[in-house]
């Protein structure tokens, strides 16, 4: 036999069966809440869920419309999968990874998402539903409420934004755009790992600009350092996603070429010292110069750790300069 979930909640608080007194009671709890019962009807529609959804009490109560502050289109809210038995894999299937046990309340729920129709522009909530039980322990309805917590949310965002800029800027070299010689020993590291643990290879390239002091001396630091930001800017155009480019320091750069023997190195380092030198970078009086630079590449080698990587790869790159520069050589 149906029970009368209102009248059940009067009794129990202890209360006259009158609805306007459970109105006065729901009315009275700040956060947002509404109430429906075992048929999934809106009971009960508070006054600061009316201020949060735009809906007033009287449209919402006696319909099973609680969906649509939170919806495009109709869908089970978490009191409706309450009603329905609370079962994991319900509420899994319509919250996934957005929601949890209560730690609270017994055979309740509580989750956090967002809302794209809720508000004017959206809102993140944090909600909670719970059964209501009849005096013999069947259920009888569901309990949702609701808190907005789109400033908590905004927050949390601007925070996680400030550390990746922060990290960001902590490997990245400002005037290039690359990476940073600390963050380069980091991912020779990995890339030595990875090439022991996994029996892949790896090439590295050292890459130098020639001549750059007499440029410097010539034409003064600002053309120096649109020559550099202008190198760092032709080698991530020649790069694939997997490679990693780093200003190694003063006119120096290094790049880690994952999965790439020397004759791939070799490809790619001539394409990036043909880009530079066909690119002529503005100096004062209208004036354009041609730069060039020269290349060191090495191979991973069994046995090999940074020293013996580094060395040759500095070894090669000091042949190219004997050589005559605006070159690549390589030492295996």
């Amino acid at each position: 036999m149906p029970i009368d979930l209102s009248n059940s909640l009067a009794s129990g608080l202890g209360l006259s069966p009158d609805p306007s007194v459970l109105v006065q009671v729901f009315d009275r709890i700040a956060l947002p809440t509404f109430v429906i019962d075992n048929n999934h009807v809106i009971l009960h529609w508070n006054s600061a869920l009316e201020a949060l959804s735009g809906l007033k009490r009287e449209e919402m109560v006696g319909t099973c419309n609680q969906w649509k502050p939170f919806y495009q289109s109709p869908r089970p809210c978490l009191a409706d999968l309450i009603v329905d038995g609370g079962h994991n894999s319900d509420v899994e299937h319509y919250y996934k990874d957005k929601y949890r046990p209560s730690s609270l309340i017994p055979d309740a729920y509580e989750a956090e998402d967002f809302f794209p129709e809720c508000g004017e522009n959206g809102e993140w909530l944090h909600f909670t539903a719970a059964s209501l039980l009849s005096p013999t322990g069947e259920v009888i309805g569901a309990i949702e409420t609701l808190s907005n917590i789109s400033a908590r949310k905004k927050a949390e965002f601007e925070l996680l934004e400030r550390e990746r800029t922060y990290r960001e800027l902590s490997i990245t070299d400002a005037l290039t755009g690359l990476n940073n010689s600390r963050h380069f020993y980091d991912q020779l590291g990995t890339a030595l790992e990875n090439s022991r643990r996994y029996l892949h290879t790896f090439s590295l390239c050292f890459l130098d600009l020639d001549n750059f002091k007499a440029l410097n001396d010539t034409y003064g630091h600002m053309v120096g350092d649109r020559v550099l930001e202008t190198f760092g800017t032709l080698i991530k155009a020649c790069l694939r996603s997997t490679d990693s480019a780093f200003r190694y320091g003063g006119e120096e750069f290094a790049i880690i070429l994952p999965s790439t023997d020397f004759n791939g190195a070799i490809n790619l380092a001539d394409r990036i010292r043909d880009s530079l030198a066909n690119h002529n970078v503005p100096v004062p009086d209208n004036g354009k110069i041609n730069v060039t630079a020269s290349v060191g590449i090495t191979e991973f080698r069994a046995g090999d750790d940074a020293r013996t990587i580094l060395q040759r790869a500095d070894e090669a790159l000091y042949e190219a300069k004997r050589s005559g520069k605006n070159r690549s050589c390589y030492l295996l």
